[in-house]
């Protein structure tokens, strides 16, 4: 049986090479970042006076995390 080239895997009709782990990395901080921002976008929209300040921190981590589980229920 042929082998790939790139990750020595046996090649068939559906193969993928694995992800490389730098750029699950990346896209990990990518999401994180994303969803970080998203979120301190919607509380700057819902508190505009910034009255609310223990609540960014929160948004923040929450954010965060949304976007990494978003991004792993979507990439599989």
């Amino acid at each position: 049986m042929a082998t790939c080239p790139r990750c020595r895997g046996h090649l068939t009709d559906h193969h993928r090479c694995p992800r490389r782990p730098a750029k699950v990395a990346a896209e990990l901080a990518l999401a994180a970042v994303a969803g970080g921002l998203l979120a301190l976008l919607v509380v700057a929209l819902i508190d505009p006076g910034a009255h609310l300040t223990h609540v960014d921190l929160a948004a923040v981590t929450v954010g965060m995390l949304g976007g990494i589980g978003l991004d792993r229920l979507l990439r599989g």
